[in-house]
């Protein structure tokens, strides 16, 4: 029996995280932020995973400015196997960029919008093992929208699992 999409998967246990069975946003809290590249939702959000993914384990970066945010991946499955084998299947391993907008009293927050950095989208992103080799892999762009509510809980009011290759899919250009 073929394993299960890791994109699918990650997207269930964020929606059954972050919304009640009848579409409404949970109530959440998160620590305050430290520095401008410090952002606590990434860090909430891999927590998220890591206590809900059954079968794969969620790898946050190593540090701000650096991206994927995390990478999901299922660590018997990628053990001695072909690297390449890795670049495309899905029930394997993932990479994930979260992307905020920040909205409040019903406003966006950052009038600019949201910060790509220097790293435009791409379907494939590369990443680094313990040996610091690296490893394309699918990239998939989580997009959501954070708010804050009266009692300095936050919700999100909307989460998108997209397809990198929708944003692009020329790596050439990722890489540059």
């Amino acid at each position: 029996m073929p394993l299960p999409d890791l994109t699918v998967e990650t997207f269930l246990a964020l929606r059954d995280a972050f919304f009640n069975n009848d579409g409404s946003p949970k109530p959440f809290t998160l620590r305050k932020k430290g520095n401008t590249q410090d952002d606590p939702l990434d860090v909430y959000i891999t927590e998220v995973l890591k206590a809900r993914l059954n079968d794969a384990e969620c790898q946050k970066s190593s540090g701000p400015l650096t991206s994927p945010d995390f990478v999901i991946y299922r660590r018997n499955e990628c053990e001695d196997v072909p690297r390449n084998s890795l670049s495309g299947d899905l029930s394997k391993m993932v990479a994930v960029e979260v992307k905020k907008l920040e909205r409040s009293n019903g406003r966006i927050a950052r009038p600019t919008g949201m910060d790509y950095n220097t790293t435009p989208p791409c379907g494939t992103v590369r990443i680094y093992d313990l040996e610091d080799r690296p490893i394309n892999v699918r990239g998939f762009y989580l997009f959501v929208c954070q708010e804050q509510t009266e009692k300095e809980e936050f919700i999100i009011s909307s989460l998108t699992l997209c397809d990198g290759n929708i944003l692009n899919d020329d790596f050439d250009l990722w890489v540059r």
